[in-house]
């Protein structure tokens, strides 16, 4: 006859401790594992999406004789203009206006608002950003009309190809291939409520003070998707990572911040230039 002397068998609390600090590593390693593949399949989605913009703005082109649509269709204005029609860049305008942005332009040709936005972001909150941004009351036939999503997309369009040089002409546009057309989760700035609200910057250029390219001023070319972590300042969340951008090929891919805006010396032209993103050489 098998006898315990009236002990259950139990775990001692020296070996419940020992779980509890395995199940704590495991929890350590994994933990960031997990949030990396998250971002990952974020970053994918953007991908996803901004390749159907592409696609939208190809099929805008073949039936505009192989010109991309203006920043600001209205044709009366480049920003800064004084008076200037609107919609404009920041500027929704009123009720009665006609989406007239660039995104707002190709949307016809994608038919869902939806790719517009990517998950590392979401879907702009324009009730509290609009007072913010223009003063004016968040108006919501405004936002049914698409006022407020052209204005501040989240998809920008490489500003140099539409206002300052080529003036949306393809044959312009030297290496189709190489050449930047659309940035995926674009903001207006690196602050709130730019950032916590989803508002895009609806036009983008290369931002990289005091390379021997910085010709155009702050750019606004944010990177959300992975940043490098330990990184000080105030931009670490929006400009040392990843963006999802399209080429004026059609063609997609995620590009880290170093390599996009890459500044290098360019024979042909005989100065340095921003590899990706000027068009002329």
């Amino acid at each position: 006859m098998n006898r315990n002397n009236g002990r259950n068998s139990a775990f001692t609390l020296i070996e419940l401790l020992v779980v509890i600090a395995i199940i704590a590593i495991l929890a350590a390693i994994l933990f960031p594992v997990f949030a990396q593949a998250r971002a990952k399949a974020r970053q994918i989605s953007c991908v996803s999406n901004v390749k159907q913009a592409a696609l939208g703005v190809l099929m805008y082109v073949q039936d505009y004789d192989e010109t991309l649509p203006m920043l600001d269709n209205n044709g009366h204005c480049i920003y800064g203009d004084v008076p200037c029609a609107t919609p404009d860049w920041g500027d929704p305008g009123v009720q009665t206006d006609t989406p007239a942005m660039f995104y707002s332009v190709v949307m016809p040709y994608i038919k869902n608002n939806d790719l517009g936005f990517c998950p590392e972001i979401g879907k702009s909150r324009w009730q509290g950003s609009i007072p913010a941004y223009t003063g004016k009351a968040y108006d919501p036939v405004m936002d049914q009309k698409g006022l407020y999503y052209g204005s501040f997309a989240q998809v920008a369009v490489n500003i140099l190809l539409v206002e300052w040089g080529a003036r949306g002409s393809i044959a312009a546009i030297q290496r189709p291939a190489d050449i930047v057309m659309l940035v995926a989760d674009s903001t207006w700035d690196n602050g709130a409520p730019a950032t916590s609200s989803g508002v895009g910057n609806t036009g983008v250029w290369p931002n990289m003070p005091g390379s021997s390219c910085f010709d155009w001023g702050q750019g606004w070319t944010w990177y959300v998707h992975n940043p490098l972590r330990g990184r000080a300042g105030s931009r670490a969340n929006v400009e040392s990572g990843r963006a999802s951008v399209a080429f004026v090929d059609g063609h997609v891919k995620s590009m880290d911040y170093r390599n996009l805006e890459r500044c290098d010396f360019n024979t042909q032209a005989g100065r340095w230039a921003y590899t990706f993103w000027d068009y002329r050489w």
